[in-house]
């Protein structure tokens, strides 16, 4: 009887002529190899010869970037075929399973592909140590057999095989292009202008679609045939299905069916984990996840977990488990609230037989924690945020592969989709895509360059929001190069004649549009204006009426507590007390509990959570007991506040006596145990201070010519005057110009004392500035600011292209 696999494996390295190469990898592993030789060349080759394989052809391919694109390219595929209920043209989906895939993979197989590629002898041979040095042998009944030798196969798990299995699929998707540029295979596509899809591959998940005649199918069996017989794989034809389009007869489904032995089915299901063939009542697709995460949930339960670690449970394992899901496929309103109340009833279920009283509501869990909540994410609102991405993508990547998939079908509702779609007929995600656009429009606005893409009249654009325009002028729309003058600054009188005279001044206070730029879209609540999810969810959530509803926890000073370095299970207690939902007796009696709300420790008065902490007589006497003004801290308030709490409940549970002496003995061991803590992170941070990098200050050379560009306000309080002046003519260039800031005068100033260096072909200048905010932007990587982006990567691109250009701060 088969009781369990022992693997052992040995690496033999190949004689080389730079042996001391070989001397980096010990131990020598298969690991150790992967990581320090094919994970720096060998993904990159990789790359290299894909790009060539796919430039042979003919047909135009873009690999996709992300894992989710073939979900969403699939979900709008199996839309497609779905609709296509009439017509003589009837269109097929195979969903292909390898049987073993990594286990019988050809050794003489990837070899051969690798030479077909251009690998050198020497990677052929490390390659082929590393895959056909592996031995094996079995435990049966507890006695090891004899050590024996394969002859195909990957391991699965190391980081080399993924790679090496690519390759391997790389022929047969090489031979499935090929097919179609014969003509003897013929894909799908699901407009005039997009892209033929016949296949997307991940790994050895693969996806087939084409035309379903006779001829597609058998050059399909032909394809199949041959790469079984050269790779050594195997079609695994029990997981295996076809699906057809609504068209197709039942006699002809069953005829094709045949042709490749596969069995027909009604629905393709999964792809990659997602859903991408909804049925008509779409939540129906997600009941596996709600019973997979219900049984996950009543696992974790049945641990006994405390709280903070269901914190970091819900927040880390459940929540970012739907990250790939929510990317790939709207959510549906009521699988959100399901999934909304699972993560709540975990959070306050102590026990799975046991039902708890949920003491706070869900929206007030879900703020965040400088408002007064637990940072818990909406689903609903994360699915949102997480399905916008997609959006970003296709106009931000209009050369990937979803983007040109998805374009000429949508393309009536680019750049920003409506509530609801002008195409006929979207598929769901589109759809859903379209509702998440209109909730996230007012974070977006453009910034003009050309302003091809941009409608000036409707289209948020002047610092972030739409312009005021005039009435008899809002029937016709202006382009930019109305609004500009000869010399390609603003024209005042044009401006104002189509806009209002607070939008008119605000334009002109922008920079000049750049004519040779394209417009782009920015996202307004980041820092670099590219869009991410977690602006857009706390975008969405400020909308909320909840989370804008002012309230007497939100100026408490949360983040001083959360951002105190203690255990979680401090500030957790506090903000229970502040929200007045621990269970004391009071509490309790409230929420419907027969019990006693006298006190346990002076059975005097009603137990609630103001008595307990500071009215009782037992509580009174322990906060008069710290007379040392160094421990009144935070530390110090903490650990008294958990002393009393853990006393408090060792009377009630375990019927000890109650003592102030036994309360401070308790809250003293707290405190040297966490500060024990502090001085290791404080000895911590004091090594680090000490780390200093090596200085990259770049010396110029002696002949550099300085420009000086002060600054100064001039009697008009919108215009700047600037002078420049260069120390090889001495004179000085005095203009005028408009702007809102110092900053943007000095950009605007620095960027024309560049224009005249570089006309003068000056290799060596000092550019001296007296905006101390230029010099700093200018010095810093981070992305520039939107409203001076264009001037700003100009002055980076002059900076680039002189190496003895510098800019600095005037001073004196």
């Amino acid at each position: 009887m088969l009781k369990e696999w022992n693997h052992t494996r040995v690496i033999l390295i190949p004689k080389v002529e730079k042996p001391e190469l070989i001397s980096q990898y010990r131990p020598i592993s298969l690991c150790n190899v992967i990581y320090r030789i094919a994970s720096k060349c060998l993904a990159n080759r990789l790359k290299l010869v894909i790009s060539s394989i796919v430039s042979d052809s003919q047909q135009t391919f873009v690999p996709s970037r992300l894992m989710s694109d073939g979900c969403l390219i699939t979900h709008e595929i199996m839309h497609y075929l779905n609709k296509t209920k009439r017509g003589s043209v009837s269109y097929a989906a195979l969903k292909l399973d390898m049987h073993k895939a990594f286990d019988r993979v050809s050794w003489t197989f990837l070899i051969a592909i690798m030479k077909k590629f251009g690998f050198p002898i020497f990677w052929q041979n490390i390659i082929w140590e590393c895959i056909s040095t592996v031995t094996y042998n079995i435990i049966i009944n507890g006695e090891p057999s004899a050590t024996f030798r394969p002859s195909c196969g990957l391991r699965q798990g190391d980081p080399l095989s993924p790679y090496l299995f690519i390759m391997c699929m790389e022929i047969l998707s090489c031979q499935l292009r090929s097919a179609e540029k014969t003509g003897t295979l013929h894909g799908l596509k699901i407009s005039r202008y997009a892209p033929t899809i016949t296949h997307l591959f991940y790994a050895d998940d693969a996806f087939i679609c084409c035309k379903a005649n006779p001829s597609s199918f058998e050059t399909l069996r032909n394809l199949f045939r041959n790469f079984e017989l050269a790779s050594g794989q195997m079609i695994n034809l029990d997981k295996s299905f076809i699906k057809f389009s609504p068209n197709a007869p039942t006699d002809f489904k069953s005829h094709m069916a045949s042709i490749l032995k596969m069995r027909t089915s009604d629905c393709f299901g999964n792809y990659l984990g997602v859903p991408v063939d909804l049925p008509s009542k779409r939540s129906l697709a997600f009941h596996p996840l709600l019973d997979k995460l219900t049984s996950r949930i009543i696992a974790w339960s049945s641990l006994h977990l405390s709280q903070p670690c269901k914190l970091i449970i819900i927040n880390s394992i459940i929540l970012a488990s739907l990250r790939f899901l929510m990317t790939s496929i709207p959510f549906p309103l009521g699988i959100c609230k399901k999934l909304d109340s699972l993560i709540v009833a975990f959070w306050w279920r102590k026990d799975v037989r046991h039902k708890s009283i949920h003491w706070l509501s869900r929206d007030s869990l879900q703020l965040p924690l400088e408002s007064g909540g637990l940072g818990f994410k909406s689903v609903s609102l994360l699915s949102q945020a997480s399905l916008l991405k997609n959006f970003w993508r296709i106009h931000h990547h209009p050369s990937g592969l979803l983007s040109k998939f998805m374009t000429p079908k949508y393309r009536k509702d680019l750049p920003i989709p409506a509530s609801k779609s002008k195409v006929s007929n979207p598929s769901f995600l589109w759809s859903g895509l379209c509702r998440v656009a209109t909730a996230f429009s007012p974070g977006f606005s453009w910034k003009i360059g050309n302003g091809a893409a941009v409608d000036l009249l409707t289209n948020p654009w002047v610092n972030g929001h739409t312009p005021l325009v005039r009435l008899y002028s809002a029937a016709e729309t202006p382009t930019i190069c109305d609004l500009l003058d000869a010399s390609g600054n603003w024209n005042p009188f044009s401006v104002y004649r189509w806009f209002q005279s607070p939008c008119g001044k605000a334009i002109l206070a922008m920079e000049p549009p750049h004519i040779d730029i394209d417009d782009f879209l920015y996202w307004k609540y980041t820092e670099d204006e590219v869009y991410t999810v977690r602006s857009g969810y706390d975008f969405l959530l400020s909308q909320t009426s909840f989370s804008c509803s002012p309230s007497f926890y939100s100026a408490f000073p949360w983040k001083v507590l959360w951002g105190f370095r203690c255990s979680p299970k401090f500030p957790l207690l506090v903000w229970r007390i502040v929200h007045n939902i621990l269970p004391s007796l009071e509490n309790l009696s409230v929420r419907g509990i027969q019990v006693s709300t006298c006190c346990v420790f002076c059975n005097s008065q009603s137990e609630s959570l103001d008595h307990l902490f500071r009215s009782c007589t037992v509580s009174r006497h322990v906060w008069l007991s710290v007379t040392d003004s160094a421990d009144k801290c935070l530390l110090r308030f903490l650990c008294i506040i958990k002393a009393i709490w853990m006393t408090r409940n060792s009377v009630v549970f375990d019927n000890c006596s109650v003592n102030p002496l036994q309360i401070l003995n308790l809250s003293d061991y707290l405190l040297a145990s966490h500060s024990q803590l502090t001085v290791l992170w404080s000895s911590y941070s004091a090594a680090a201070s000490k780390l200093s990098l090596p200085s990259l200050d770049y010396a110029l050379p002696f002949s550099a010519v300085t420009y000086f560009i002060p600054v100064c306000r001039a009697s008009h309080r919108d215009f700047y005057i600037i002078s420049s002046l260069d120390t090889l003519s001495g004179t000085p260039v005095v203009q005028h110009v408009r702007a809102p800031t110092v900053f943007a005068a000095s950009t605007q100033g620095l960027l024309r004392s560049m224009y005249r260096a570089h006309s003068a072909s000056q290799s060596s200048v000092v550019f001296k500035v007296t905006s101390k905010k230029l010099t700093s932007v200018l010095a810093s990587s981070k992305p520039v600011p939107i409203e001076l982006r264009h001037s700003l990567c100009t002055i980076r691109s002059f900076l680039r292209l002189y190496v003895h250009w510098s800019v600095s701060l005037a001073t004196g």
